[in-house]
């Protein structure tokens, strides 16, 4: 047997890795989000809520402050985050930045990056996953292969190529 250009002999990517490289990930896209918060305030010319308040009040206090660009912060988070999931998985050989750092990779059922249309599509699906209260990442932790709902859904698999 000769396998195919490309193609990756592997192990499931253990699950602190997954959370590591899922957490970098976050930490990328939080920081394009944070850029946008403070660029879009300053332009929108958001006032500092008033000195003196602590804890929830002070919170509560930004966050009118903040109302203006926060919406269109939560929608650019959520397309950023789609695109660059789905980007990385196709463009960059099963790897986003994350995986990147901790030589991981994204493949499909024959050790392959995914198409386009199924990584967009698995973008997609862990965007839902997210929202439900993480609940299809849950599934990771009792699957024996540590797949996700959205890498069921999509038959993919984050591996530790070996």
């Amino acid at each position: 047997f000769t396998p195919a250009p490309g193609e990756v002999h592997a192990r499931p990517a253990s699950l602190w890795r997954r959370l590591l490289s899922f957490t970098v990930d976050t930490a990328a896209i939080g920081a394009v989000a944070s850029a946008y918060i403070v660029l879009a305030s300053s332009v929108a010319g958001v006032k500092s809520p008033q000195a003196g308040l602590t804890g929830l009040d002070a919170f509560v206090a930004w966050l009118r402050a903040l109302h203006t660009v926060l919406l269109p912060g939560v929608v650019l988070v959520l397309v950023l985050a789609t695109v660059y999931c789905a980007v990385a998985a196709f463009l960059w050989n099963g790897r986003t930045l994350g995986r990147l750092l901790l030589g991981l990779r994204l493949v499909d059922t024959h050790g392959m990056a995914p198409t386009p249309g199924r990584a967009i599509f698995r973008a997609l699906l862990a965007g839902l996953s997210f929202v439900l209260f993480l609940g299809g990442f849950w599934m990771a932790l009792f699957d024996r292969r540590g797949q996700t709902l959205h890498d069921k859904l999509t038959s993919t698999f984050v591996v530790q190529p070996s």
